[in-house]
């Protein structure tokens, strides 16, 4: 993007760019939080909530991970998915299976068990996508997000482990 039209006036310098752009999406997906209520009639009101997971439910989530699981999800992501920051494919991890998943494990494991987070694993880069109409409205951009293959994996260790519970707590309609 060279220049963008904002207000009846045009932008053109890098750092007043970034910064704009940067305030627009700030704006566009953040939102002011509304807690009606008292602290008190919140608690009460989650304590009436039926818990549906059980304690056997969540034994099973919450169990160590294994090489299996670690390498069941490496090997269902999408090999053509563009790459994170980091420049690492899933088809790099499908084609190094046996030398990176006990590396992944070691790690997941760490960060399940101890709540130690990685800052580069959380880390995306977000760039702007052009859709159709005049490219010098910031409106008609839309950002995305690359996430890097190790954010992705760990996602899918994640969700698979609560799928099963789901329906348990998501009703149908």
């Amino acid at each position: 993007m060279k220049e963008l039209e904002i207000d009846e006036r045009t932008i053109f310098k890098q750092e007043d760019l970034s910064h704009y752009i940067s305030q627009f999406y700030a704006n566009l997906y953040s939102s002011k939080p509304h807690f009606p209520g008292t602290a008190e009639a919140q608690r009460k009101s989650w304590e009436s909530v039926p818990s549906q997971i059980t304690k056997d439910m969540n034994a099973k989530m919450t169990q160590e991970l294994t090489l299996e699981k670690v390498t069941e999800a490496i090997t269902s992501l999408p090999k053509s998915k563009a790459p994170g920051h980091d420049g690492l494919s899933t088809k790099f991890f499908q084609g190094n299976v046996e030398e990176t998943i006990p590396m992944l494990l070691l790690t997941f494991r760490a960060m399940l068990s101890q709540g130690l987070t990685l800052e580069f694993i959380n880390k995306g880069m977000i760039t702007l996508i052009p859709k159709f109409g005049d490219h010098s409205k910031l409106g008609n951009w839309r950002p995305i997000t690359f996430l890097g293959s190790i954010y992705k994996i760990l996602a899918k260790i994640l969700a698979r482990k609560i799928q099963v519970h789901l329906p348990f707590v998501i009703k149908p309609n």
